[in-house]
């Protein structure tokens, strides 16, 4: 029957004017700093949900969804797997590729590429970066595709990023080096061959860019000493990318498992980035939860300071036949009001700043002259974020839970208060 009554009184008290003004502000202040905890994740993982987000989204558009390789490291049979789209579901397309690690010369200027080598005729049913290649025709920029390079023609198509580190344009000229040594009668000396800039590509990815140089099918085969023919392996594009693996074990099992024959995934190639991201929003979290955790110790405070302010007021109730239990739960009302009203602000400010978190970077970017997003650093373009109403949920319930947990010492306190001693000296 008192339940009622001590709601009742909870939410009395937590609306009452204080006598002692510290008090109000301590109560301001607990509310203020679970909401800026609550905020604070929110945006956090929000804005890391968006990079994972991106990552995947541009991994599934500019690399390979599936890829089916040989362990001896090159296929010579590969014609017989181009109708795995007409045999396998969830597959689409299929496409050869010659893939070898090497060096770009610019000039002097160095740096460590992965060589694809591919055929514009295959590879627009695989690769968006065919959709993303540019030339120049006539002094203008012109869209174009890979079957801009041509067999015997030596041509390469590079990133953009690449390509402003390099100082280089189309119609320019670049060296590939391999770690292939070619032995003659003057000595030994690294495998070179010169190409010529015919198109750059523009993917989105930082890393990609700088990191991925595409020839022809057939000079990227000479250039890695492969036999006449043959190719490192057949890439597969998926309906659904998010299906990679399951995808994987369907080809796998259509070619066999008693063989040299092997299936890949993009998440493979891309695990690295994910488990970073993964672990940077657990630590982020972690770190956010201590501004909760430090909102919560005031709710400690606060609500101690009106167990002592109210000591009279609960001897009376104690006086009146009000049972311990019910005295602790009119103070257990207080705290959790404050880890609500606290979350609720948290969350509407959180989702308000994290679906706006692009302007305002803007914003600031604009007002202070910096750019604090730098696409040099980081593998994409913008600040991206994706609010999951999972993570809002986790985040104002783990926030509600702490208040709560910590009404329950300032209330076992007040349960404890005798009415004789409190009323002496009243």
């Amino acid at each position: 029957m008192f339940k009622p009554l001590s709601l009742y009184i909870g939410l009395r008290y937590t609306a009452a004017k204080r006598k002692n003004n510290f008090i109000s502000f301590i109560s301001f202040v607990s509310i203020g700093g679970i909401a800026l905890g609550v905020m604070t994740m929110i945006v956090v993982l929000s804005v890391m949900n968006g990079f994972q987000k991106e990552v995947a989204e541009k991994s599934t558009e500019m690399a390979f969804h599936n890829q089916v390789m040989s362990d001896t490291g090159k296929l010579s049979d590969w014609q017989r797997l181009l109708d795995l789209p007409e045999k396998i579901p969830n597959v689409i397309g299929a496409a050869p590729f010659v893939k070898s690690q090497g060096l770009v010369n610019a000039d002097g200027d160095m740096k460590p590429v992965l060589i694809f080598g591919v055929d514009g005729a295959y590879e627009g049913a695989v690769s968006n970066v065919n959709d993303a290649v540019k030339t120049i025709e006539e002094g203008a920029w012109k869209a174009a595709d890979f079957t801009l390079l041509q067999e015997g023609e030596f041509g390469i198509i590079l990133g953009k990023s690449l390509a402003t580190d390099f100082r280089v344009t189309i119609g320019d000229y670049v060296s590939l080096v391999t770690s292939d040594i070619n032995v003659t009668v003057v000595g030994a000396s690294p495998r070179l061959k010169r190409f010529k800039v015919v198109g750059l590509y523009e993917a989105g990815l930082y890393d990609y860019e700088k990191s991925h140089v595409f020839v022809h099918l057939e000079d990227a085969a000479r250039l890695a000493k492969l036999p006449k023919g043959d190719v490192s392996g057949i890439r597969l594009k998926l309906e659904n990318p998010m299906r990679a693996h399951d995808t994987a074990l369907a080809v796998q099992r259509y070619l066999g498992f008693d063989n040299d024959l092997t299936v890949y995934t993009w998440i493979d190639q891309f695990s690295a980035i994910y488990k970073m991201i993964e672990i940077e929003k657990i630590t982020m979290f972690i770190i956010m939860s201590l501004i909760v955790a430090v909102a919560v110790f005031n709710v400690v405070s606060m609500l101690v300071m009106v167990v002592t302010e109210k000591r009279s007021e609960i001897a009376i109730l104690r006086t009146l036949g009000m049972r311990p239990r019910s005295i602790m739960f009119i103070f257990m009302v207080q705290g959790t009001f404050i880890g609500f009203f606290g979350a609720l602000i948290g969350i509407v400010l959180g989702v308000l700043i994290a679906s706006n978190v692009q302007p305002i970077v803007h914003f600031v970017e604009n007002l202070l002259g910096k750019t604090i997003f730098e696409p040099s650093v980081y593998p994409v373009s913008e600040i991206p974020s994706l609010i999951l109403a999972g993570d809002v949920f986790l985040v104002s319930g783990i926030a509600f839970i702490l208040a709560s947990l910590a009404t329950l010492y300032p209330a076992w306190k007040a349960a404890r208060t005798q009415p004789a001693e409190a009323l002496r000296y009243e």
